[in-house]
């Protein structure tokens, strides 16, 4: 298989994902959005961490259609440029938030301790196989081990702290959850422009 098959099955396959998860996360953004003054104030975090999701899918699958065309111009340094900001911005704004969002949806919009904690317990545990595995951008991005582990171990971190923050916010209106997810946003936002700018994905020349 040449470069350019290469290249261009890679942007088939990240064009029909990033599609399919865009419509997936706008239909449960839009859900939510329809009953949002039925749920407590805590919806607005994870509301918020879908809307964003949201649109990292549909940049990412515009990112990897933009590629494809400078591929057909053969100008594969830049197919590489654009396929790095597709990924980082499709795993880190769009997988993880939409990962950690989850169980703060649950949290805002039922009671039931059991489903709450289990997809608390599922959501953590998967965002940790996940980043510490080969399939990981920040495996791809990081070949320094105990960099990748505490890029995770603060993703992890700042998602536990804020279904923890959620259950206080419900019982004593407590204002660090709305900093936490700031702080996660930030940390999220700051992890994702290091990578597209600082890549190690490819070896290209702008």
């Amino acid at each position: 298989m040449n470069e350019k098959t290469s290249f261009n099955w890679e942007i088939s396959v990240g064009v029909t994902f990033a599609s399919l998860m865009a419509a997936i996360s706008l239909f449960f953004t839009g859900i939510l959005v329809a009953q949002y003054n039925s749920f407590d104030d805590t919806i607005r975090v994870p509301l918020l961490f879908l809307i964003i999701s949201t649109f990292s899918y549909i940049f990412s699958a515009s990112i990897y259609s933009n590629a494809s065309e400078e591929i057909t111009l053969g100008n594969i340094a830049k197919v590489k440029k654009y396929l790095i900001y597709a990924n980082n911005i499709f795993e880190f704004l769009g997988l993880y938030l939409l990962i950690i969002a989850t169980p703060l949806v649950l949290g805002a919009v039922t009671h039931d301790n059991f489903l709450r904690i289990s997809s608390i317990i599922v959501a953590l545990s998967g965002l940790i196989l996940y980043s510490s595995s080969h399939f990981s951008m920040l495996h791809k991005e990081i070949k320094n081990n105990t960099l990748k582990h505490i890029i995770t171990l603060v993703f992890v971190l700042l998602a536990g702290l804020l279904y923890f923050l959620q259950y206080s916010e419900q019982v004593s209106k407590f204002l660090g959850y709305n900093l936490t997810a700031t702080i996660l946003l930030v940390f999220a936002f700051g992890v994702t422009f290091v990578f597209c700018k600082k890549s190690k994905q490819y070896m290209f020349t702008s």
